[in-house]
């Protein structure tokens, strides 16, 4: 980017800039009218000496063009005005005088109107560049940047920018002819009170900008300690739950409380140098008027200026000022905004980018070809050997096996041919064209990788798993129409440098992928995810989604017709005691106290077990059935039984998570609730806050999971009672926060598992989830529902970074990622994701089969899942030997000597 702020926005903004100077010069003549008239007003109107020798009245509005004297002098009448009296001249001139300020305050309007918008388009344009110059990056630079101090300098350390970029150049040359035209009117009147306005004037843009040198420094060290600070945050934020497992919290806060002193200094400096600089800009802007009503009021006295010219001198000189301060304080920010500008640029103009485009399209290569290595070498930052000199051809297409523990040689061999490493030396050719040099358009058509870093953005699975494919340009509209706010949008986007393409557009590449539609892109993913053995983990996560309004109501029908022929499907294998349904009638034993009392699926916070106690409504529904203390009293015997039985024991111990109560109380507060318990006075009632955590308690309580006998059937009737309270008297305003078990309708904000169980699965009887949800699908595939699950699953949000996800299918997506795009080159660690894997035999075979004409490297850390792959590169460390079997028609590569990395003769290697 070009690294000089106004060679940039003139470059950018040019034919803006000029509209808005034009706009400029023609306000001149209404300014400088603005100041003639006050004197016209006292000397002709009030002083009355346009009516002297006798006359009675005035020439009002005439307007003419004078000629200078070396053009003949002559004058041309355009109107004649009016004739008036003293009186009809005082108004007239006091009404021309409100015109003129009305048309100067429209020509500021609109000045500073089309300088703000002026602005903000180069503020989006400098934001948008900045984050395109961010993707040109080579993969290695754009991980070394810290992500809050990117973010941060894209989204803030540039708003100021932005906000001088309108006044770059318009704001000094319209504060120049405003100040300019009142020095000088002033001058046209007094040339010695023009004489003291000038020297004040010049005093003031010398002696203020050298005071404001050490403001500047302070500036500067202001923002790269704001910028440190906030990356440190973003350091200690990612690694949060690491710090706060290792007792560090305290630690790290005296960090940020130092950072945040120094920088407390630095403001504290600036602001004592802001304000005494404000100090002497004032004092030598009120020292003028002084020697105006001294001097100009000697001169009257004198008679060598009337009161008039005075009056006129002294409202010219209140417009005098402010400009000349503006522009004491605009060449401040100037300064200011540079620097900033100027460190923001180096932050993103790196020394080596690389071309995002392929200017004449992507071309696939030919069906065969070679890949060759050519003594490839990486160091580390402290020239420690990541990678040792390894030369090497290979067939393409072909398979190869890359063998070695992860974070070693084989980590980095992976990352330079998914070109995700490009500080290397050495070469990889590609046929005949070098890896490092090729577009990231025409490198991610070629090549499909996945390491062992998963990167998953917020989103769906799907989304994440074709992200790849977001890559054709799409039309503006299939019709290439627009509506008018589209339209104003593809505008402003053009006229800001941004790309007019619209987002919500179908970016989707089927050619590239092979694909004619999105049919067969759907049947491709469904593929890659068997390919995987993930289909089923997507339609487990479809079982857990949740059903929403904004279903539509046939597939609503569609659920409940699924849900009777899980009934039936139960019920003819003989499974019907898995399933405890929903009975209106009968108490749940297998659901929980506030499912029974609710009986309903919860769809907000309102009746959440946590604070069930404090809301009114079922506070009043549990007085009225008396059900407060007899809750009070299970969670009371839950608190002290479940403390005496974790007592010792380390956390994540199995019996934890058979004993969580869905109560959001960790062990520690039930630890704190069984001291309280056995130091209370049962005369005296509990403070409300424990009272509320132990009805919490409670109410998560399953006889048949938990087993501590608190439940008796009195209990259980008195909360059937008030099962049928709560729905018979639920005020409107909480209607929206409850969907009632109806076995005829849907349940809303329950799971599409609930929802066709309409029950809860027996606890303590063996692989009944299992079994069920065997049965669950053979429900679904009966009813014609089995594609709607799986497309459920597919839309589930996977989270930032995938926390939503199974760690099975959050290691499946990169691996996805790579295949769906139908890439020549694959480039796939399967060595975590094959860790996970009940059967990593089987998905290596499917894997080698379905991508038996690409070039396949299999990146893993068993070289036993590999043994019959004949072209093997196996590391120790940075160092890599390539073996290869004796049916590939060559002899092995020797392995390499300490420190020399491997050592053989360039071969072509088929497998």
């Amino acid at each position: 980017m070009e690294t000089n702020l106004f060679r940039y926005v003139w470059e950018k903004s040019r034919g803006e800039q000029i509209i808005v100077l034009l706009i400029i010069l023609a306000s001149i003549p209404f300014y400088w009218a603005s100041f003639d008239v006050p004197k016209r007003i006292v000397n002709d109107a009030i002083q009355g000496n346009a009516f002297k020798d006798g006359k009675t009245t005035a020439t009002l509005l005439d307007f003419g063009l004078h000629l200078p004297s070396f053009l003949g002098g002559g004058s041309v009448t355009l109107f004649e005005g009016f004739q008036v009296g003293q009186f009809g001249l005082l108004l007239g001139l006091s009404g021309y005088f409100l015109f003129l300020v009305l048309i100067n305050g429209a020509f500021k309007y609109v000045i500073n109107v089309r300088k703000g918008i002026l602005g903000e388009r180069m503020l989006r344009r400098m934001r948008y560049d900045l984050f395109s110059q961010l993707m040109r990056f080579r993969p290695e630079e754009i991980r070394a940047v810290k992500p809050a101090e990117v973010a941060s300098m894209i989204k803030d350390e540039v708003e100021p920018i932005g906000g001088f970029v309108g006044d770059a150049f318009i704001q000094p040359v319209f504060l120049l002819t405003q100040a300019l035209t009142a020095l000088v009117f002033i001058m046209v009147q007094s040339v010695w009170l023009g004489s003291i306005a000038l020297v004040i004037v010049l005093a003031q843009a010398i002696i203020v900008p050298i005071l404001r040198r050490e403001q500047l420094r302070l500036g500067r060290e202001r923002q790269i300690a704001s910028r440190q600070l906030a990356g440190r945050i973003g350091e200690i934020v990612d690694a949060g739950p690491t710090i706060q497992a290792h007792g560090a919290t305290t630690y790290v806060q005296s960090d940020i409380s130092g950072r945040l002193g120094r920088l407390f200094d630095i403001r504290y400096a600036l602001y004592k140098r802001k304000f005494a600089v404000k100090f002497i800009n004032n004092l030598l802007a009120q020292i003028t008027p002084f020697f105006f009503y001294a001097i100009g009021g000697f001169f009257a006295l004198q008679g060598r200026l009337d009161i008039g010219q005075l009056v006129a001198v002294i409202a010219a000189y209140r417009d005098l000022p402010p400009p000349i301060k503006e522009l004491i304080d605009w060449d401040q920010q100037r300064n200011d905004v540079t620097i900033k500008y100027e460190q923001v640029i180096a932050q993103f103009n790196a020394d080596d980018t690389i071309q995002l485009d392929e200017p004449g399209g992507v071309e696939r290569l030919p069906a065969t070809g070679e890949i060759r290595l050519d003594s490839v070498q990486m160091l580390d930052n402290r020239g420690q050997p990541l990678l040792l000199p390894l030369s090497a051809r290979l067939a393409r297409p072909g398979l190869v096996a890359v063998v070695g523990p992860q974070g070693g040689g084989r980590d980095v061999l992976g990352r330079i041919l998914g070109r995700q490493a490009m500080s290397y030396s050495g070469r990889v050719m590609i046929d005949s064209a070098p890896l490092a040099r090729m577009s990231v358009e025409r490198a991610s058509h070629l090549i499909g990788y996945a390491g062992s870093e998963t990167e998953i953005i917020a989103g769906t699975i799907r989304d994440n798993i074709l992200l790849p494919l977001k890559r054709r340009r799409p039309s503006i509209r299939p019709d290439g129409k627009l509506s008018a706010s589209e339209h104003r949008q593809f505008v402003e986007s053009i006229r800001s440098g941004n790309t007019p393409l619209l987002f919500e557009a179908d970016w989707t590449d089927y050619e590239g992928a092979g694909v004619a539609d999105e049919a067969e892109l759907a049947a491709r993913l469904r593929a890659v995810l068997d390919v995987l053995g993930c289909a089923e983990d997507v339609y487990e996560l479809g079982l857990d989604g949740k059903v929403t309004a904004s279903l539509r109501e046939d597939a609503k029908a569609q659920i409940v017709d699924a849900r009777r022929a899980v009934a039936e499907e139960l019920a003819g294998s003989k499974l019907t005691g898995l399933i405890t349904p929903f009975d209106p009638e009968q108490y749940n034993a297998n659901a929980t106290i506030a499912e029974n009392l609710i009986f309903g699926a919860r769809t907000g916070p309102r009746f959440a077990n946590e604070t069930l106690l404090f809301e009114p409504y079922a506070h009043a529904i549990l007085k009225a059935e008396s059900l407060v203390e007899p809750l009070v009293e299970v969670g009371s015997r839950i608190a002290g039984t479940v403390a005496e039985i974790f007592a010792g024991l380390p956390h994540g111990h199995a019996l934890f998570e058979r004993y969580s109560f869905g109560s959001g109380l960790d062990f520690d507060r039930l630890a704190e609730l069984a001291a309280l318990l056995e130091k209370h006075d049962m005369r005296g009632p509990l403070d409300a806050v424990a009272e509320r955590d132990l009805v919490a308690l409670a109410l998560g309580y399953i006889e048949p999971k938990h087993r501590l006998n608190l439940l008796d059937e009195r209990l259980q009737r008195r909360l059937l009672r008030a099962r049928a309270s709560f729905k018979r008297h639920l005020p409107a305003d909480a209607a929206e926060d409850v969907d009632f078990y109806d076995p005829e309708k849907v349940m809303l904000g329950a799971s599409l598992r609930d929802n066709l169980m309409f029950g809860r699965i027996g606890h303590g009887i063996a692989d009944a989830r299992k079994k069920v949800a065997m049965i669950v699908r053979r429900a679904l595939a009966r009813a014609g529902l089995d594609g709607d699950l799986y497309r459920i699953g597919l839309n589930t949000d996977s989270g930032l970074r995938g926390r939503f996800l199974p760690t099975r299918l959050k290691l499946a997506v990169p691996l996805a990622q790579a295949l769906i795009k139908a890439p020549q080159i694959a480039i796939l660690d399967v060595g975590a994701f094959l860790a996970t894997s009940p059967e990593p035999e089987q998905v290596l075979a499917r894997l080698r089969a379905y991508c038996a004409e690409m070039t396949l490297f299999l990146l893993v850390g068993d070289t036993h899942l590999v043994n019959d792959i004949p072209v093997r590169i196996v590391f120790n460390g940075p160092a890599g030997t390539i073996e290869s079997g004796d049916e590939a028609g060559d002899e092995p590569f020797a392995a390499p000597a300490p420190g020399q990395g491997a050592r053989s003769k360039p071969m072509e290697a088929r497998p």
